[in-house]
């Protein structure tokens, strides 16, 4: 396989905008690593960030191969923005180089990495979930710090995640021999998210309407 896509998100105004993370990979030329599809700065950066937390998760970093890395953000006519697609683009490289093997479909991946491969919160969870869930899809893997927030939706499994290894290990598929049995040991799954409850408190006003003298227009209004 040398394309691959993975699907990620970024708040638009207030809502959340589903983002495709296409990866193609030609092999055996001169290096060069692309984003395409309107990336803003923090989004040109994301193949550092990318490369540093694969080479400190175990694989070997994109930029220290002979190959040419083209990974698109679709829709085109989107500014990409913000450190969202760390980890989409992550997955989709390892998933087009062949380095595992995942089922991408139904499931949104959202997080910064950090350079050894921590996941790091980010804005907008819940309007993001909000819209994973709108459009059909199953999961949602983001940021531990971010899992609460996400998990106020309801009808989509939430998975917050500390590094890339925990995605990584929960999304992985072993493979099997001609028989169709499991030749690799089952790896750490995460667990899903509970519900997040919200606890409404009941707040009693320390300042009544009577207590004001006249000015009867302007209580009229504020009422």
């Amino acid at each position: 396989m040398s394309f691959s896509r993975v699907y990620g998100a970024q708040t638009y105004l207030l809502k959340g905008k589903v983002v495709s993370v296409e990866v193609d990979i030609m092999k055996n030329t001169l290096h060069s690593f692309t984003i395409v599809g309107l990336p803003d700065k923090a989004v040109e950066e994301s193949k550092d960030r990318m490369s540093s937390a694969l080479k400190n998760s175990g694989f070997v970093s994109p930029k220290n191969q002979n190959q040419k890395i083209v990974i698109s953000l679709s829709p085109a006519d989107l500014k990409k923005e913000g450190p969202y697609f760390d980890l989409a683009m992550a997955l989709a490289y390892l998933l087009s180089a062949e380095e595992i093997n995942f089922d991408p479909e139904g499931r949104i991946f959202l997080g910064e990495l950090s350079l050894n491969g921590e996941l790091r919160p980010i804005k907008g969870a819940l309007p993001l979930t909000q819209e994973a869930k709108k459009l059909g899809y199953k999961e949602i893997f983001l940021p531990f710090d971010n899992a609460s927030e996400a998990a106020l939706v309801d009808g989509i499994t939430v998975y917050g995640a500390k590094n890339l290894r925990e995605v990584l290990d929960h999304i992985y598929i072993p493979k099997k021999d001609k028989k169709g049995n499991a030749i690799e040991p089952e790896k750490p799954k995460i667990n899903k998210f509970p519900k997040t409850e919200i606890s409404h408190q009941e707040k009693t006003g320390s300042i009544d309407f009577s207590d004001i003298k006249g000015q009867e227009g302007a209580k009229r209004g504020l009422k």
